[in-house]
């Protein structure tokens, strides 16, 4: 064996040959398991799109997701579950990423170091789960590595065919999902390096109205669904104020403090979440990896600067603007921060025991991934739990809930659910059903905590009901009440 080991020629092809078995299986896995299941109100959202393309009734909500829904609708035409189809899309495209990854990494390193990077990249346990979802993040993300190569390609060849490639492609990107938009601060740095070679303002401009041109490509389509550009600018601007204000999560939306938010990113979101899947030894794995990264000091051979600096632009929007309680908002984050990280490690010295390594966190990635990727396919949803067991009941009720109901509409219940937020219209309208029992989700108990009002007395605990709270942190969890007067 250790003959074996010391033939750098027989180890690179054998770890070569691992991986990509293990790669294989991390796509069957994504393949088959991905979600069929459309348990959030965004992803009734996006599912309903595909039959009915509407802005109007939330189908999907703004901006409208254009080449996210385009997909997902090229592979419904093949299944017809259309949760399936968006996840599948998903899983498709992110498929498509190994290429820009791994030739944004092969800049730098050797192919085999590239391709051992690129897919501990691709099997981030967390991003495995949130590819497999039918939600727009698994396409974006894999947007994002496409627009990301394009830009370094385009620093490196600054001609007009090269440079219009990553605005290309930042038009899908955010024609996928507005909110990485501030990704696009990376062509300040490719518009910096055209400038100090021609000088000429006049090019700048150019570069700046093709940006344009690809973003108003999908803006354009999508207003046309909506009728006039007028009634698309009215329904961006209602979004826009709630989610800054009302339900979007943002710093001035929540009541919770920056520091607080700060912290929360950083070390649940980023770190538990993200990097280790709240899998204890991947965490322990990764801590151990950056305490190395640290004791050697030096520094990351072949990171571009500009990547760097732009993750830090969507981190300070993921910090202030976006909702602190769905980590799935930092998964773009994540996987830079994954480039950044074993970019490190493998500038650090070039022992065949460190891609041997390398090789086993991959695979316990996957083993951890595929695991959560199963559950999140095989198990009820929390959402669906409740509407099923709601749908035995025979006696006469009224359910009140949050996002719940969403669901609830989406899978056609055939019982009276409404969705409620102040404690004042939720007496009013209960006292429209008083030969009927009264239900209520915990989020609007905790609801109406926030509004001041206690309810101690008035609650009976029916049941609760438990998902993957790492697929679904905010109703993973739904615990069932009933109104006692």
């Amino acid at each position: 064996m250790k003959h074996f080991l010391g033939n750098h020629r027989f180890t690179s092809y054998l770890l070569g040959f691992v991986s990509v078995i293990v790669f294989s299986v991390l796509v069957y896995i994504e393949v088959k398991y991905a979600s069929p299941y459309a348990a959030t109100w965004d992803q009734v959202d996006f599912a309903l799109a595909l039959h009915r393309y509407d802005l109007l009734v939330m189908q999907p909500h703004f901006p409208g997701y254009p080449y996210f829904i385009l997909g997902g609708m090229i592979v419904s035409s093949f299944m017809e579950n259309p949760a399936k189809a968006l996840s599948v899309f998903n899983v498709v495209m992110m498929l498509s990423a190994t290429i820009p990854i791994f030739l944004l990494v092969k800049k730098y390193y050797k192919s085999d170091v590239a391709w051992m990077i690129t897919c501990l990249i691709q099997s981030s346990s967390f991003l495995m789960l949130i590819v497999t979802q039918p939600m727009s993040e698994g396409a974006a993300i894999a947007a994002l590595w496409w627009y990301l190569w394009a830009v370094q390609t385009a620093k490196e060849r600054l001609t007009l065919p090269m440079h219009l490639l990553p605005l290309f492609f930042l038009g899908v990107l955010l024609g996928i999902r507005l909110s990485y938009l501030p990704f696009a601060a990376a062509l300040l740095f490719l518009w910096y390096d055209d400038w100090k070679t021609y000088k000429k303002i006049g090019r700048l401009m150019i570069w700046f109205v093709a940006a344009l041109f690809f973003q108003l490509i999908w803006v354009g389509a999508v207003a046309l669904t909506e009728g006039s550009i007028t009634g698309f600018i009215k329904l961006a601007l209602a979004f826009t104020s709630g989610h800054f204000q009302e339900w979007g999560g943002a710093v001035t939306a929540g009541d919770d403090s920056i520091v607080q938010r700060f912290f929360t990113l950083i070390f649940y979101n980023v770190f538990w979440t993200g990097i280790a899947s709240q899998s204890i030894w991947l965490l322990i794995i990764y801590i151990i990896l950056m305490l190395f990264i640290v004791r050697k000091n030096k520094e990351a051979a072949g990171i571009p600067n500009w990547l760097l600096i732009t993750g830090v632009f969507y981190f300070l929007w993921a910090w202030l603007a976006q909702n602190i309680e769905k980590p799935r908002h930092i998964a773009p984050l994540v996987t830079i921060i994954l480039f950044y990280i074993w970019g490190r490690y493998f500038s650090v010295g070039k022992s065949m025991y460190k891609k041997w390594f390398a090789l086993t966190v991959f695979i316990i990635q996957v083993i951890v991934g595929s695991i959560h990727v199963y559950g999140q396919a095989t198990h009820l949803p929390a959402t669906y739990q409740l509407t099923y067991d709601l749908q035995k009941v025979d006696a006469p009720f009224v359910v009140y809930t949050w996002e719940e109901t969403r669901v609830m509409e989406y899978l056609d219940a055939d019982f009276i659910h409404k969705r409620v937020l102040h404690f004042d219209v939720f007496l009013q309208d209960k006292a429209n059903y008083k030969h009927a029992t009264i239900y209520l989700t915990d989020h609007v108990v905790k609801g109406f905590a926030t509004q001041g009002i206690s309810l101690e007395g008035h609650l009976r605990k029916v049941k609760t009901y438990q998902s993957s709270t790492l697929a679904d942190p905010v109703y993973g969890e739904i615990t069932l009440y009933e109104w006692i007067d």
